[in-house]
């Protein structure tokens, strides 16, 4: 049953670097006493734990950087897999596309529902800071955001996937003494309703096709060769 041919059409993948897509763009403002944007930063996104980034901040393991890990900065990870029986689809039903010779057919089995559930971290030093780049995302999920995947590109298929915002949670760590560093960090968890496809195979297409249908007192033959060729038709008595 899984001992066919090595496949990989890399959905998982591409759901994941979509989903980084959205937050990749981010910036927050920095104004002076006036009012006056003095300072625009980028804010870098990149796939790790929160915790890998909070170790990274707190400490240097090899004694040689003179600075902490610039803030601010955000990072996401996969937290599950959960299958959705609520998308499930007759598992036996295929999907098909036909090559431009018209020689191929290729098919496949539809596609097995799963849900991906990642987290998103957002890790400021202030809180005016988060709250920018909060602001920034909320206004894009209600609370959901639908992107267009090009999911299996050998057989067309271009897949919807809803990216749901199911909550935020907040922590502060402002507590210490003087040397501590703070920083709040802002979690929000996602959902993303995708699909994993099997395997592509190929199908030949019919090109001969004969059927001997028998009448009361007649015999009736049709043979076609080839798609749209005329068929030839033969009549026999049986008189």
């Amino acid at each position: 049953m899984l001992n066919n041919a090595p496949f990989y059409h890399g959905s998982l993948r591409k759901t994941i670097v979509a989903f980084g897509r959205l937050f990749s763009d981010i910036n927050i403002a920095r104004q002076d006493n006036d009012g006056v944007v003095s300072q625009t930063i980028a804010v870098p996104l990149a796939y790790a734990p929160k915790e890998k980034w909070i170790v990274r901040i707190d400490s240097d393991p090899n004694l040689n950087n003179t600075t902490y890990t610039t803030l601010p900065r955000m990072s996401f990870e996969i937290t599950g897999y959960n299958y959705d029986a609520s998308r499930k689809m007759a598992r036996m039903n295929k999907l098909t596309c036909d090559q431009a010779a018209g020689s191929i057919r290729k098919e496949m089995f539809t596609p097995v529902p799963y849900n991906i559930e990642i987290s998103l971290y957002v890790l400021t030093k202030t809180q005016e800071d988060a709250m920018q780049i909060i602001e920034q995302i909320l206004p894009t999920f209600t609370p959901e955001y639908t992107l267009s995947l090009n999911a299996v590109p050998e057989m067309n298929v271009i897949q919807d996937i809803p990216v749901i915002l199911n909550s935020i949670s907040v922590q502060d760590e402002y507590d210490g003494d003087f040397q501590t560093r703070r920083f709040v960090t802002h979690t929000l968890t996602f959902t993303l309703k995708t699909n994993i496809y099997g395997p592509v195979k190929n199908q030949g297409i019919i090109t001969d096709v004969k059927v001997n249908v028998n009448l009361p007192g007649r015999k009736y033959q049709a043979t076609g060769t080839l798609p749209g060729d005329p068929i030839t038709e033969n009549w026999e008595s049986t008189f």
